[in-house]
């Protein structure tokens, strides 16, 4: 039953470039030339040095993680700044090939923390930006966090994703084949590590509120009988981080997969299944109204809103293959999206709504691609033995993916949109359906 459950759910290389606008902020284009990251240096003044070398780790590993910067070692530093209030000498770290500087200083005074920081672009040898924030003292890391932000928007140009945090499923394998999934959330960098079920239930598939607040996911009950594993229900549920409750949104008749929130969170679409084949639905969850939009003798399912909110893409074997579609947000005009070899699951458009990220798979293999939504520019960013569920960094420029090796470990990869930079995303427990939150709300 669960290859059959897991089975629907899942059912030219880039290069580019970077240029310095009139404003400081890097210009980033993945369709032309190689980027090299931008080279910054990370100083922070602390009189008690009682949070530094913490605060900046957390920091270095930030901006190091989105493959744009490499920061410079502290060891290279030719000047000892001491505060925001001093100048630095811009032909010193000229000498170190530093192109930004971030120079900060930070007070404690009980348990308040206060942090200043300014932004130097070297090059130009003019200050860009000034930020100040506070905060009690265990909250340090989200502060650092926030710093990173604050570096990462005004060289990028785009708002940071650094203070986020990932969903996903944790596996475990037990004796005599039994496997439990856990819902489990962590910071994007791995820190604050906490499961959210117990694994009584199988769970699949958790999909985050736009609000942050809440999240949807699969889950089904099952029974033993003669060593056989009986499935009882199937449905969607929401789980709660204010009041770490699980509640069932709906019963319907047949088993329903593949949830996700629309972008103002008012409705989720999901597929429900019914002798075989499957309709993609979308219910009010306000007044609890549902509605089928796709109809025929096919399974539809993995249905995902485009970030305005009017249209949705979804994978089908309508056409006799397993292939993307596009519909508008009623249901109406359906359209195929992708022609290439192999067949086609789990699409998600992208924050920007610029890409379509898919899993596709046949005799080639596995791969995570990304395609325009009109069709175009259609090309893989990661391979492997299974690779899955992918799923978009809030910003669009990065994407995290289930990866199961030959040796049957889940893992969850983080590759970068021009499918160069990649790794390994560290978890207590193999993991499988991850989910990289958008906003921090519940935080």
């Amino acid at each position: 039953m669960f290859n059959f459950i897991k089975k629907i759910c899942v059912c030219f290389s880039v290069i580019c470039f970077s240029t310095y606008s009139d404003s400081g902020k890097v210009v980033v284009n993945i369709n032309e030339g190689v980027m090299k990251p931008v080279n910054i240096a990370l100083n922070i003044y602390d009189g008690t040095q009682s949070l530094k070398d913490i605060v900046l780790k957390v920091i270095q590993k930030d901006l190091e993680g989105s493959f744009l910067f490499r920061t410079i070692p502290n060891a290279a530093f030719m000047q000892n700044l001491k505060g925001v209030d001093e100048t630095p000498s811009f032909a010193l770290w000229r000498a170190i090939k530093t192109q930004y500087l971030m120079n900060a200083e930070m007070h404690l005074k009980g348990e308040s923390l206060q942090v200043n920081m300014v932004l130097y672009d070297i090059l130009s040898q003019s200050k860009i930006s000034e930020y100040s924030l506070s905060g009690s003292v265990k909250e340090w890391r989200k502060m650092a966090h926030m710093m990173a932000n604050k570096v990462y928007e005004r060289i990028i140009g785009e708002k940071g994703y650094f203070d986020t945090r990932i969903l996903y499923v944790a596996t475990q394998q037990f004796p005599r084949g039994v496997k439990k999934y856990r819902l489990a959330v962590m910071d994007q960098d791995g820190a604050n590590h906490k499961y959210l079920t117990n694994g009584n239930t199988m769970v699949l598939t958790p999909r985050m509120s736009p609000n942050g607040k809440e999240f949807c996911f699969f889950a089904y009950r099952e029974k033993k009988v003669n060593g056989r594993r009986i499935p009882l229900d199937a449905c969607i549920y929401r789980y709660d981080f204010a009041t770490s409750r699980t509640q069932l949104v709906a019963r319907f008749k047949g088993m329903t997969y593949a949830p996700r929130y629309s972008p103002d969170g008012s409705y989720l679409i999901f597929s429900l299944s019914k002798g075989g084949q499957s309709s993609i639905y979308r219910f009010d969850l306000l007044t609890k109204q549902i509605t089928r939009l796709t109809k025929g003798n096919c399974i539809d399912t993995s249905p995902c809103y485009s970030p305005d909110g009017k249209y949705i893409v979804f994978n089908s074997d309508r056409g006799g293959t397993q292939q993307l579609y596009i519909m508008n947000a009623d249901g109406t005009n359906i359209r195929r999206l992708s022609f290439g070899k192999g067949r086609y699951a789990t699409p998600v458009w992208s924050p920007r709504g610029d890409w379509i990220a898919f899993t596709r798979f046949g005799r080639e293999g596995f791969f995570i691609g990304v395609i325009h939504p009109d069709g175009t520019g259609e090309r893989m960013l990661a391979s492997g033995y299974l690779v899955e569920a992918p799923t978009w960094s809030p910003g669009g420029r990065e994407l995290m993916f289930a990866h199961q090796d030959y040796n049957r470990k889940d893992k969850i990869f983080r590759v970068d949109i021009t499918g160069y930079n990649k790794h390994e995303v560290n978890t207590p427990l193999n993991a499988i359906d991850p989910e990289w939150s958008a906003n921090l709300g519940w935080h």
